[in-house]
């Protein structure tokens, strides 16, 4: 498990807001799709970049039959539909959209969209790199752990009582994630609240009372 720690990213979607982008933002195209909808699968006909406004998605590979999570994307985060990726909606969700050569044209004459692309790439190649990490050097009962704690380290908020983390996700949608049953997860999840290592504070809202043994858990997976 990496040391990585969280590092906040530029605002795609206030930087669009500025007045100097209003030109950028006219050519965006606004989108909307309900929870479950299958936005765009593997070279999907048009070459688009799209920003999500608001909602979250989910981007995946399908490889002999299952499904291996490579990203979430939440507001502010940038992709292109022409990949070898699906593309699913996990809550009602809008998009903004352009064609990928007309939206970079636009984009490489302000500095500041630049700064902003290149923050938010960035910062989902480090979570597309830990989602990888986690299923692959990971065993099945400890990918939940380093689920958790890869997400307290990069969007976690600490607090009095430990670290707020505010994932927006389902137990259904962290078990698509780490390539697990609902059932497992469920499971799993339960055993580190009776263990005191975290605590499910609403829907999709955990508290992580105890990082350092949530790392031990993460990184303990026996041979």
């Amino acid at each position: 498990m990496s040391g990585r720690h969280h590092k906040a990213k530029l605002n795609l979607l206030d930087i669009l807001s500025k007045e100097e982008n209003k030109t950028i933002l006219a050519e965006l195209n606004e989108r909307s799709y309900r929870k479950r909808h299958l936005l765009f699968m593997p070279y999907h006909k048009e070459d688009l970049v799209f920003i999500v406004k608001e909602g979250k998605l989910r981007v995946y590979l399908g490889l002999d039959g299952k499904e291996l999570s490579v990203a979430i994307l939440g507001p502010g985060d940038v992709y292109s539909t022409h990949t070898r990726a699906y593309v699913e909606a996990l809550e009602d969700t809008t998009i903004l959209t352009c064609h990928a050569f007309k939206f970079f044209k636009l984009a490489g004459e302000q500095q500041s969209l630049n700064l902003a692309l290149i923050s938010s790439m960035g910062a989902m190649m480090s979570g597309t790199i830990a989602t990888i990490e986690n299923l692959y050097f990971n065993c099945t009962d400890k990918r939940v752990a380093a689920f958790f704690y890869e997400q307290a380290l990069l969007n976690g908020e600490p607090n009095a009582a430990g670290t707020y983390l505010d994932i927006g996700l389902t137990v259904d949608n962290i078990a698509k994630i780490v390539g697990s049953s609902r059932q497992t997860v469920s499971t799993l999840i339960s055993n580190l609240e009776k263990d005191g290592v975290l605590k499910k504070v609403a829907r999709g809202e955990y508290l992580i009372k105890d990082m350092a043994e949530l790392q031990v858990i993460a990184n303990s997976c026996p041979e």
